[in-house]
């Protein structure tokens, strides 16, 4: 595939992510989900030059007419910004957008440039989701394309993206990680050892500046991503060493040490269950084999705009998605596997220690959610996001190998088609179900319908240009025949 169709392949795919999710932001009332009013006081808390602990009070004077009424009607233990246990580089990038979205007048104030941050940086993400793809494929841009693209069009992800939270800074970080992982293990095109070293320790500082669980996902990858280096000699021990861990240790260290003075731990976590007066429930391993939290995520990031089910949810496109995922995975072994045989010794074939290093790092978080669910947390599906990346691309593989692009472009149809379906159910649903006063901000959608949507116009766009990198990706330029 050439560049040009590559590069409008992406775009498409980045149009359809954001313009959907760019939606789904303005459809939805400020303070409309719980963590937003708490992760709005933490960028006013930056903004005024503070680091907030868990137990500040949200300043509601700053942040505009909405923030107060939703205040007003919550309970005195969500007054606060319980969100600071996680470090302040999301909230950082957010003071800007905030400070102009609130100086606007816009309804949410500095929420609405909360949410248009975690929308780009997902975005970003949907393109490092192509180099990935591509470069875990040996190469093959159709499968960066179809991965990127099956990824853009899963349902949860579009919704997570569109709310001011710090999810959509986390998923590009936890992406970053990964794609600079890969290239340290040998995968995408040949760069310096040293080069690869350094951009795996930028990714993990990244990383580790947006919350706990992706700094822990960051480390695993520093970690296998050093043995390598030190196992194949690639470039000097402590020299890999330096740059995989003390960028992390510099710019977020600190954080996590204060997090220690000041709750007992890194995470703040069991400071936090003090708080909202959470209890264990259970072990490690029993929330590990409870199937039931598993298979409700994975219903929800591909079948769902919200956590909670509705009445459109589609079962039956649930069930086929399960077995997509099953057999998709299950192939992708297979297929990795053969080429490691066929090519063994000779350096060709797909790069079997990128496979498998990003595959091991992808599945922490299922770990630390189900720790988290253990501890007396919620397992939110959104926390398995970062998952999406490397099943996609597993999908995306065997499919493009064996059934040829156009199954990969049917899926993406498909799923793009679910999405807009549930995106029409939650502006629907949103619109029914108000949260707050009659007549006030709290139950208003931003903007008019022409604004909004020019959103789903974009997305609309996004898909066709996607698909048509797709499906030209099997035809030779002109001068190449």
């Amino acid at each position: 595939m050439s560049a040009h169709r590559a590069a409008l392949g992406v775009t498409g795919a980045v149009l359809l992510l954001v313009g959907g999710s760019w939606y789904q932001a303005l459809v939805t009332p400020p303070y409309r989900f719980i963590d937003e009013q708490a992760h709005a006081g933490y960028v006013l808390e930056v903004q005024g030059g503070h680091l907030p602990t868990i137990d500040t009070p949200i300043d509601g004077a700053a942040g505009g007419s909405a923030l107060r009424t939703r205040l007003l009607s919550e309970p005195q233990r969500r007054h606060d910004v319980w969100v600071a246990n996680n470090p302040p580089l999301t909230y950082v990038l957010a003071a800007g957008p905030s400070a102009l979205t609130r100086a606007l007048g816009i309804s949410g104030g500095p929420l609405m440039g909360l949410r248009l941050v975690n929308v780009l940086a997902t975005g970003v993400a949907i393109g490092l989701i192509f180099l990935l793809g591509r470069d875990l494929a040996d190469g093959d841009a159709t499968i960066g394309l179809v991965a990127a693209g099956l990824v853009a069009a899963s349902p949860h992800l579009g919704f997570v993206a569109a709310l001011g939270f710090n999810d959509g800074v986390s998923f590009l970080a936890s992406v970053a990680v990964l794609l600079a992982l890969a290239r340290v293990l040998g995968a995408g095109p040949p760069v310096d050892a040293r080069r690869s070293v350094i951009l795996l320790g930028l990714a993990c500082a990244f990383a580790g500046g947006t919350r706990p669980m992706t700094l822990m996902f960051a480390m695993t990858a520093g970690a296998l991503g050093f043995a390598w280096v030190w196992w194949r000699r690639q470039a000097p021990v402590l020299w890999s060493l330096a740059w995989v861990a003390l960028p992390t240790l510099i710019t977020s260290g600190w954080f996590y040490v204060l997090n220690v003075h000041r709750y007992g731990d890194p995470t703040g976590s069991d400071a936090l269950f003090d708080k909202f007066g959470r209890e264990p429930s259970g072990s490690l391993l029993s929330a590990l084999t409870r199937i039931s939290t598993w298979e409700s995520s994975f219903r929800t990031i591909v079948t769902r705009r919200f956590e909670a089910p509705t009445s459109t949810d589609p079962y039956r496109w649930y069930q086929i998605a399960l077995v997509i995922a099953i057999v998709g995975v299950i192939a992708a072994v297979v297929l990795v596997a053969l080429s490691a045989v066929r090519n063994r010794g000779t350096g060709g074939g797909l790069p079997v220690p990128a496979w498998i290093g990003t595959g091991i790092v992808s599945s922490m978080p299922v770990v630390l959610t189900a720790q988290h669910r253990a501890g007396g947390g919620a397992p939110h599906p959104r926390y398995l996001l970062p998952v999406l990346p490397f099943v996609a691309i597993a999908v995306a593989l065997p499919l493009v190998r064996l059934g040829t692009r156009w199954a990969g472009l049917a899926l993406v149809v498909v799923m793009a088609g679910v999405t807009l379906r549930q995106t029409r159910v939650a502006a629907d649903w949103l619109a029914h179900n108000p949260k707050g006063p009659p007549g006030s901000e709290l139950v208003t959608a931003h903007g008019n319908s022409l604004i909004r949507g020019a959103g789903l116009g974009a997305a609309a766009v996004g898909l066709v240009l996607l698909c048509a990198a797709i499906a030209w990706s099997g035809r030779r330029p002109a001068r190449a025949r």
